[in-house]
């Protein structure tokens, strides 16, 4: 099972495009593909919400439901306002969200809602494939996850974290550790230049070795270093390298471990997580509502479900930390025994987003040198 839902950077794999989105575009086009009539998005919360049980579905692209725990997200949604969540490609990239949307753009599979890493927002504005919508909660949510004119917003946000099968190694407290011995072709990180996950992680070792948000290059040395000394493995994906024994440790966004916990059980993996004191890097994914929607009062609703308390506690419950934060705790909204699935105080504290340039940088970084670097050390 694929736990890590891939953002490239910049570009994505031809054979992904294939797999992913020429079934969706197939079934779109054949027998004429019927276009979506056109809504208007109501002018009040109590207007959408009306508006939305009409449409009577949302459709969603690339939310898998292990993903910071979309499943009760789906069920939640649902059951209060009687619409139906739609998902296709739930483990598709950000790339192909805003390709979806580029070719489905008028026709009734277009998605309505998108889930996409914080380097591809710029994109979807400049490709005008966004529409501006401020929920209800705009006002609470802080400037680093929001446009200022509402072309998107962030509902969550997460910290790079390590993720190990205890019963094969120690749970590393640091990035430094993973040079320890016992760690020598037992690391799976994936490949960077198509996951945001993976970029997060060269991001999180490079500050840990001198680095900064504005320079990448040490985290490439760091996992150039792993590579040279045969640290590193390739795998489908860090859950089943785990499952099959062919990993022992995975790098992965906190909130994503809580959802393989009962598949690691079964394979007889004694999963441990850690967030490394050395390296805190987090960031955000952000929920825009796509242009000319074929249901932008249910995708709009959508959204403010998300940033909703009820949402709020649903991203918490996986370790997702709500863009409402501290709204959410002032006013005691998050249960006692749900704050305790968030990283500790002190981790949140520190994380600091990069921004839309320190990201384009890095990216470049990554493409230009990974390859080289990293990649043909290891066979991906």
């Amino acid at each position: 099972m694929r736990q890590t839902k891939t953002s490239s950077a910049r570009m994505f794999i031809a054979a992904a495009i294939a797999a992913g989105l020429i079934g969706l575009t197939a079934c779109s086009s054949a027998a004429g593909a019927e276009t979506a009539a056109s809504a208007e998005l109501g002018s009040s919360l109590e207007e959408i919400t009306t508006f939305a049980k009409d449409e009577g579905s949302v459709h969603l692209i690339a939310y898998p439901k292990t993903w910071a725990n979309y499943g009760e997200s789906f069920e939640g949604f649902t059951e209060k306002f009687g619409i139906e969540v739609e998902v296709s490609n739930p483990d598709g990239s950000s790339a192909e969200e805003l390709e979806a949307v580029r070719t489905l753009k008028g026709q009734a599979t277009q998605p309505d809602v998108l889930d996409i890493g914080a380097t591809f927002t710029k994109q979807a504005i400049d490709e005008d494939l966004i529409e501006p919508y401020k929920p209800s909660t705009f006002d609470e949510i802080p400037e680093n996850l929001k446009d200022a004119d509402g072309n998107w917003t962030a509902a969550y946000y997460g910290v790079m974290s390590i993720g190990v099968n205890a019963n094969e190694v120690d749970v590393p407290q640091t990035w430094e550790d993973l040079k320890d011995p016992q760690y020598k072709g037992k690391i799976y990180i994936g490949d960077p230049r198509e996951g945001a996950s993976q970029l997060a992680a060269v991001f999180a070792a490079g500050l840990a070795n001198g680095g900064s948000l504005d320079d990448i290059s040490k985290g490439i040395e760091f996992f150039a270093g792993l590579a040279d000394d045969g640290y590193l493995v390739s795998a489908e994906s860090g859950a089943q390298a785990l499952s099959t024994g062919e990993a022992a440790v995975m790098l992965d966004w906190n909130f994503n471990f809580p959802g393989i916990v009962e598949e690691m059980a079964k394979s007889g993996v004694d999963l441990q997580v850690a967030t490394p004191s050395d390296g805190v890097f987090g960031t955000y994914y952000a929920q825009p509502l796509t242009i000319d929607s074929p249901q932008p009062n249910a995708g709009a609703l959508w959204i403010e479900w998300l940033l909703s308390d009820e949402g709020a506690v649903s991203y918490a419950k996986s370790g997702a930390i709500p863009a409402r934060y501290q709204t959410l705790v002032e006013n005691d909204a998050i249960p006692a025994d749900v704050l305790k699935q968030l990283p500790p105080a002190e981790i949140v504290e520190q994380i600091v987003f990069p921004s839309p340039s320190e990201n384009d940088a890095a990216t470049e970084a990554i493409m230009a040198g990974w390859g080289e670097k990293v990649a043909s050390k290891t066979g991906f």
